[in-house]
């Protein structure tokens, strides 16, 4: 077993980065050695002055050549752009062949949706530089690549997935983290934004989601269909975390499905549905996940909450702007590190296990 520890970049020090920095900071498997910034105002600052805590020796950059120059095993990357994925590919392909092994939240969870021309330049960057790639977080990541595959293992037959995430934003202090979701927007201007997305970057996050899980269960998806709708508050609603008043008729929660067409029929859903206030359309707090396989001879469900702690029920720590949900996702990367710096050289997908499979010889390890 490796004795020393990893050292890692964490780079996009935002609403998730600061997750993944706070916890990282905990494990002393792990030695953080650098941060890259977008943000001016971080470029010189202290990592502990930006997460209102006490040094911590290490100091935010926004040189890229100087984190490219850096000796680090693993980079955590969780920067976005939902217009436009280029930067964030030039970024990410630098970094492989600079030797370094990258973690990564969005984009990269199931290259082979963007075709193989996108697939040979991730692995010719991981070739060059001995590294590898890894797309993980709990969605896309764990709930459908996971836990919905993991469930399909009592049906012989399957008739659909449904994979749902309730996620609340009420205590979210990030007013940036709230527009990203469309609270606060007008349902003209959203539509806007996201008919933008799908013909850009497409959907980082949620298309990648459905397309693997149906290429784990062995099938190829014909399409992935998008619907999204919208719910206007009835009133104005201040939001005490972020200082932000969403106002009477704009955005307070948004519902999106992604449907995974395969042999003509709906075949894997995901529904994703962001929220604040009491406007969660089913009865529940904080980040909630539902399962459902509907299949023969057995159909499942399960329901999931992610708490700060189940024991004390609470959904946040008072005092600490992380939800439990961006938690989730910073712990999985975190998770991930080991698996990336220990991989060959080139994309790395989620390990095989037992489950419902079209044809079940192809669960046969080699």
């Amino acid at each position: 077993m490796r004795q020393e520890p990893y050292k890692v970049i964490s780079w996009a020090p935002g609403y998730l980065g600061s997750g993944v920095i706070k916890e990282l900071l905990k494990r002393p498997e792990f030695e953080l050695v650098g941060v890259l910034a977008y943000s001016d105002h971080k470029n010189g600052m202290d990592v502990g002055e930006m997460l209102g805590i006490d040094p911590v020796g290490v100091k935010m950059t926004t040189d890229q050549d100087e984190i490219m120059a850096m000796d680090a095993d693993c980079v955590i990357h969780t920067g976005t752009n939902l217009f436009d994925p280029t930067p964030r590919q030039i970024e990410v392909t630098r970094l492989l062949e600079s030797g370094k092994n990258v973690v990564c939240a969005p984009y990269y969870h199931y290259p082979p949706l963007h075709g193989q021309v996108f697939v040979d330049m991730l692995n010719n960057a991981c070739f060059k530089g001995g590294s590898s790639l890894y797309g993980t977080g709990i969605h896309p990541g764990v709930l459908c690549e996971r836990l919905a595959i993991l469930l399909t293992s009592f049906s012989n037959e399957i008739d659909y997935v449904r994979a749902q995430e309730y996620f609340d934003l009420t205590n979210v202090d990030s007013t940036l983290m709230l527009r990203a979701c469309t609270m606060g927007m007008t349902i003209e201007k959203a539509n806007s934004i996201i008919d933008k997305i799908h013909h850009g970057a497409g959907d980082p996050y949620y298309y990648p989601a459905v397309a693997q899980a149906c290429h784990i269960l062995g099938h190829d998806v014909d399409r992935i269909d998008a619907e999204s709708t919208f719910l206007a508050a009835e009133e104005d609603l201040y939001l005490e975390a972020s200082g932000f008043t969403i106002k009477k008729g704009e955005i307070v929660r948004w519902q999106h499905t992604y449907t995974g067409i395969v042999d003509d029929e709906p075949f894997f859903y995901v529904d994703e549905t962001f929220y604040v206030g009491d406007n969660c359309p089913v009865e529940t707090k904080g980040d909630h996940y539902r399962i459902i396989v509907e299949g023969k001879p057995c159909s499942v469900t399960m329901q999931m909450d992610v708490m700060a702690s189940v024991e004390e029920n609470i959904h946040q720590r008072p005092g600490d702007p992380t939800t439990a949900g961006y938690y989730a996702t910073a712990v999985t990367l975190i998770q991930a590190v080991p698996i990336a710096c220990s991989a060959k050289p080139g994309i790395v997908y989620p390990d095989n296990f037992a489950h419902y499979h079209r044809d079940y010889r192809n669960l046969a390890r080699d």
